[in-house]
């Protein structure tokens, strides 16, 4: 009596194939996941650079309003390195820098460039730097108050 062999299919277990498959499914998952955290912690300096940035921008905003009108473009082209707080004093960070630029403007028209001595508005740009490298540029308008009524300067 010949016996006969029968071949189930759908048998219990993984193929070698099918674990292959899957470790290298996982293998990309766990590199991506890896990548991610890498990325966000460069986000993360990056943000805390731009909110130094800003402190370091208004600070020099805020030196130029403690000034009189007449006075704020001694600041044009001057480079702060080490950055400067409003004071005056040295913000202790060595790696950072300000370069500031100032431009006379008509208060009527802050568009239209003129002489130092005429002007009743300025243009005040501060670039801030780490290493070297740009990493925030802000404007602010200062306004000659002299005059205005209901001012603390008139």
């Amino acid at each position: 009596m010949a016996r006969s062999t029968t071949i189930k299919l759908g048998d219990p277990g993984f193929t070698l194939v099918e674990v292959l498959v899957c470790a290298v499914l996982l293998a990309i998952g766990f590199l991506a996941l890896v990548a991610a955290f890498g990325h966000e912690s460069v986000c993360a300096q990056r943000g805390e650079d731009a909110v130094l940035a800003t402190f370091l921008a208004d600070e020099i905003r805020d030196l130029a309003l403690q000034m009189a009108f007449a006075d704020v473009f001694a600041l044009d082209a001057a480079p702060y390195n080490p950055a400067i707080l409003s004071t005056g004093a040295s913000a202790g960070l060595a790696d950072w820098s300000q370069h500031v630029t100032i431009l006379a403007l008509s208060a009527m028209d802050l568009a239209a460039a003129m002489p130092e001595g005429s002007a009743t508005a300025a243009r005040l740009t501060v670039e801030v730097r780490r290493h070297s490298k740009p990493v925030l540029v802000q404007t602010y308008y200062i306004f000659n108050m002299q005059g205005v009524p209901f001012t603390d300067d008139s």
